[in-house]
């Protein structure tokens, strides 16, 4: 009586299938994911047609049909495989692992910015968003940004800001100039990707009045030679570089913790407060005849650099 083996030709065609296909991947440098996600369903209508067949014949032949659970296993394995990549591809995942796969992560240039801040204009109002930003004043009469940032992109990708406008946001209102840094773009998944790390240097002409809004984030002025009064409010860690000739008076309020030039503070207040006992400290520092005031409140701290 003769025996068939139902799994045994499954498998072998499995095998032949899978080795050209991978071949063919190889050689046309194809996406082998995609090869075999349109590829697998053959397996069950190979080993399904093989049992029918075998029970077919056996009828005729009075054949014993056997079972071959090993070859029936490894074709049901990699049946089994592509119905994950089917799922992985159709809930998004799989497009997140080549995503992840492909990608690299870069320092990239900021789209620079650079404009005159227009005639008129008195003052500048700063939101400096949620990433360190180092602000300067300068004497040319122009708004300027420039630095840099990380990015997680596909290889050989665009990079992500490809302009100003990708990141900040200029408007004009009567006398006023109103400067937003935006958050920057960041996709959620397996790994990160996305903009981040934002480091710029903003530079604002000095005869404007500056209103800044630090965001609790960490700020680094260099005012150099102020014409006009500045201000920062609730700001992180605030480092305040000034040179040789510096007149300017520097006024903090509500200040956690004041650092400077040795015996430059004078304090005028220290209170407090009721939120889990935390001192605030109000001070001013003189550098010179103090012309033009740099105000500070609501700070954790500020730490005055002088050479």
């Amino acid at each position: 009586m003769r025996t068939w083996r139902v799994g045994t030709i499954s498998m072998g065609i499995s095998l032949v299938g899978l080795g050209l296909v991978l071949l063919v991947s190889q050689i046309a440098d194809m996406n082998l994911t995609t090869i075999l996600l349109s590829w697998w369903p053959l397996l069950f209508i190979i080993l399904g047609g093989e049992i029918l067949l075998y029970i077919y014949f056996s009828r005729k032949e009075s054949s014993f049909v056997k079972y071959d659970i090993l070859s029936i296993l490894f074709v049901g394995l990699l049946g089994t495989t592509g119905i994950v990549l089917i799922l992985l591809t159709s809930s998004g995942l799989m497009d997140q692992v080549r995503a992840a796969v492909n990608s690299e992560e870069k320092t990239v240039n900021l789209p620079g910015f650079n404009q005159n801040a227009g005639k008129g204009i008195q003052r500048v109002v700063l939101d400096s968003g949620t990433y360190p930003l180092t602000i300067e004043s300068g004497n040319d009469g122009k708004v300027s940004v420039f630095g840099t940032y990380g990015e997680r992109v596909m290889k050989d990708a665009d990079t992500l800001l490809k302009k100003s406008e990708d990141y900040l946001l200029v408007e004009r209102s009567g006398d006023t100039l109103y400067i937003s840094f935006k958050d920057l773009p960041i996709q959620n998944g397996l790994l990160d990707s996305g903009a981040k790390n934002l480091k710029a240097t903003l530079i604002i002409p000095a005869e404007l009045a500056v209103e800044i809004d630090g965001q609790s984030t960490d700020l680094v002025l260099k005012p150099r030679k102020l014409l006009n009064d500045w201000s920062v409010k609730d700001s992180g860690n605030l480092s305040v570089f000034l040179q040789d000739n510096s007149d300017i008076k520097i006024d903090a309020r509500g200040v956690e913790e004041l650092e400077g030039p040795k015996n430059g503070w004078k304090m005028t207040e220290v209170k407090e407060t009721s939120e889990e006992g935390i001192v605030k400290k109000n001070g001013i520092l003189n550098m010179g005849k103090g012309k033009h005031t740099l105000t500070v409140t609501d700070t954790f701290k500020v730490n005055v650099q002088y050479p």
